[in-house]
């Protein structure tokens, strides 16, 4: 079969990016696309606070991170067949694998060293075997999810299983001219449908719902077809209508907030509802924070602080479940406080420590073997949840 060529004048722009807004235009152009780095910063916040028992909605964090990947990862290989004129599967797994995997299996290692060294119950080791192959989501939709130090490695096989999966049928799909946004829409609708089956028809725990790869794909093909969208210029009206304003973000904001909080006085609230909802509010967030992030009012979003912890939310989502234990000594002396007063820093401490020893070495590793003698900057991508 052939391969597919993008000719571009300037093969690191985006095609068709004269039909976006000139805000949007320009933020997608950038170097490091703004904003992302803040939304991911605020999504690991949630699941922080969630976990230390706060009425925040922390499923949402993980959702985030879901429409985050599938865009980012979509958005660079489409950026590398312009270029290149094929996708690299070899080194697109070269550079999944030096991105995630050294944090991951010290995190892992130290875990199970830990528990091991103190002679406490570790957790079962179906668990434990199963979160070292990435297959968490599906161990714990089948038996149950069981809170510990590993039971949150559920979104990274959810995200291991789209970075095996993805780039393939991308590659496919290139390769016979395909429409991909038409293919991703339909796609997207057969697991919505799906999911609907599972919940209504076939009566699933709602942990396999929750955490399962079928169930939850379409949260990262939102964000691919966001991608294809905004790269092949699909839409152009839709886009300047949700960037015409400044303002814009606000009502995406209220409703996503409204979703969130009338999903939570609803115990009848379905899945199957917000989980199509919400990552369609999150695309069109995504959308017009990259557009507005420069305007005053949302020039927060850039904060050097919030995006550095944006940064290191990868460590961050993977230490603040064992980040208590090592707070622990810290809390005794203040009793009084709220725990995620002691907890945060200290989560924050671990998840530098992560990406200076480990994560920087093995990033300046990749940038080195797994290019192809491009300028394509590959960002973070995974879900630090």
């Amino acid at each position: 079969m052939g391969t597919v060529r993008l000719i571009l004048a300037n093969p690191d722009s985006p095609a068709l990016s004269n039909h976006l807004p000139a805000a949007l235009r320009a933020g997608l152009e950038s170097a490091q696309i703004p904003a992302l780095d803040g939304l991911r910063a605020f999504s690991v916040l949630l699941v922080i606070f969630y976990h230390h028992n706060y009425p925040v909605p922390g499923d949402l964090g993980v959702l985030v991170f879901f429409v985050l990947s599938g865009f980012l990862i979509t958005w660079l290989l489409l950026k590398e067949q312009a270029k290149h004129g094929d996708i690299s599967l070899r080194l697109f797994y070269i550079r999944r694998s030096l991105r995630i995997f050294p944090a991951f299996y010290v995190y892992w290692f130290l875990v199970v060293g830990l528990f091991l060294a103190t002679g406490k119950p570790v957790m079962p080791w179906g668990q434990v075997w199963a979160s070292f192959f990435y297959f968490t989501n599906y161990y714990q939709a089948i038996n149950g999810h069981l809170s510990s130090a590993l039971s949150h490695t559920w979104s990274l096989g959810v995200e291991e299983q789209f970075y095996l999966l993805w780039p393939v049928a991308l590659i496919a799909l290139l390769r016979r001219q395909a429409d991909l946004a038409r293919w991703l829409m339909v796609a997207i609708g057969a697991i919505w449908v799906w999911r609907a089956v599972l919940e209504f028809a076939i009566g699933v725990p709602e942990v396999w719902v929750y955490e399962s790869f079928d169930a939850r794909a379409d949260h990262l093909l939102i964000g691919c077809l966001l991608a294809v969208a905004l790269y092949r210029g699909v839409a152009p009206r839709l886009f300047a209508w949700l960037c015409c304003h400044p303002l814009m973000p606000i009502p995406t904001l209220a409703l996503l907030i409204g979703e969130v909080v009338w999903s939570y006085g609803h115990s009848w609230s379905s899945r199957s509802f917000q989980f199509a909802l919400r990552p369609l509010l999150v695309a069109v967030l995504m959308v017009q924070w990259i557009a507005f992030s420069r305007t005053p009012g949302w020039n927060w979003l850039n904060w050097k602080w919030l995006v550095y912890l944006g940064k290191i939310s990868y460590s961050a989502y993977l230490y603040q479940q064992i980040a208590p234990a090592f707070a622990r000594p810290l809390t005794s002396l203040a009793p009084a406080w709220p725990p995620v007063v002691i907890d945060l820093p200290v989560t924050i401490a671990l998840a530098y420590a992560s990406y200076r020893v480990i994560e920087k070495p093995f990033l300046k590793i990749k940038d080195r073997f797994g290019q192809r003698g491009s300028s394509i900057t590959v960002a973070q991508t995974t879900c630090p949840s």
